[in-house]
């Protein structure tokens, strides 16, 4: 093969890392160490997505209810296209592409749209194989995203911490008093410039007793009122899975907890509520989502 090695318009990359065993980076529009070209010919799914849910038909009148109604899983179908140097190198992108795309695992996608979004798949059915003559191949890949949302490949991040107490007044006092400023609030803004609604994960390290995580825009909390943080513990609260860990451990959240989201194409005000000492903070992790 001689010339520029045609590696197509799109470009991406399916990035597989398995609990065991070497990670799989396969970039599509690109040529790999082995000198195999990738091309990503044609992708479907990545417009709309099915919904889930449907409308009621009244009893006995006209017309039906409308129930809430919820987007379902994304399927997305890829075709591949390999050109390897020889037909052994053709075999290796062939086991490359069986392995880049797990059956019960998933894997992170990712299409470089002018601002790139990524979303994390499995296969769905049949990973099918043709073969143009000794040295190419197409593949045909099935893929499912649990989560239908397209997320920003940059991940925002946003800390506050607790500064130092007020010094205290000591006496004789002489008026007129002036009483020293308290410690400012641990309250940040987080901007999702995405197209539709995203989750959060929220850090908070101690010291910090009974922690509440507000989003002041809305005036919805998740709470951990019986929790104390110490200096060296960690609260990891994760508003997708709607899930939190104490120091690693699994921790519920109060029964009286409101789950939020950051909606699209806006700022939210989040503020930790608490006793917080210094060296508490807060850390806010967000990527832009659109559907």
């Amino acid at each position: 093969m001689t010339g520029t090695p045609e590696t197509g318009y799109w470009t991406g990359g399916i990035i597989y890392t398995p609990a065991v065993g070497p990670a799989i980076d396969l970039e599509l529009g690109a040529t790999d160490a082995n000198g195999t070209n990738w091309m990503l010919l044609a992708f479907d799914g990545l417009d709309g997505v099915d919904v889930a849910g449907q409308v009621v038909q009244r009893a006995g009148d006209h017309g039906a209810y409308a129930p809430p109604q919820y987007y379902a899983a994304r399927n997305i179908t890829l075709t591949v296209q390999a050109s390897a140097l020889s037909q052994a190198l053709r075999d290796v992108a062939r086991a490359t592409m069986q392995q880049a795309v797990p059956v019960s695992d998933l894997a992170l996608f990712r299409f470089d749209e002018p601002i790139p979004k990524q979303m994390y798949v499995r296969r769905s059915g049949r990973l099918t194989e043709t073969y143009q003559n000794n040295v190419e191949a197409t593949f045909t890949v099935g893929l499912v995203a649990p989560d239908p949302r397209k997320y920003s490949t940059v991940l925002h991040q946003a800390v506050v911490n607790q500064g130092a107490a007020a010094a205290g007044l000591a006496p004789p006092w002489t008026p007129p008093i002036t009483l020293p400023a308290g410690a400012p609030p641990m309250a940040l803004s987080a901007s999702n410039a995405g197209s539709f609604e995203t989750r959060p994960t929220v850090v908070v390290q101690g010291p910090v007793i009974a922690p509440q995580i507000v989003n002041v825009t809305t005036g919805q909390t998740v709470s951990y009122t019986s929790l104390t943080l110490g200096a060296t513990d960690q609260l990891v609260v994760d508003f997708n899975s709607r899930t939190a860990t104490f120091n690693g451990a699994f921790r519920p959240a109060d029964l009286s907890s409101a789950w939020w989201v950051m909606p699209q194409a806006s700022t939210t005000t989040v503020q930790l509520y608490g006793t917080a000492s210094p060296g508490a903070s807060m850390t806010v992790q967000w990527r832009d989502a659109w559907i």
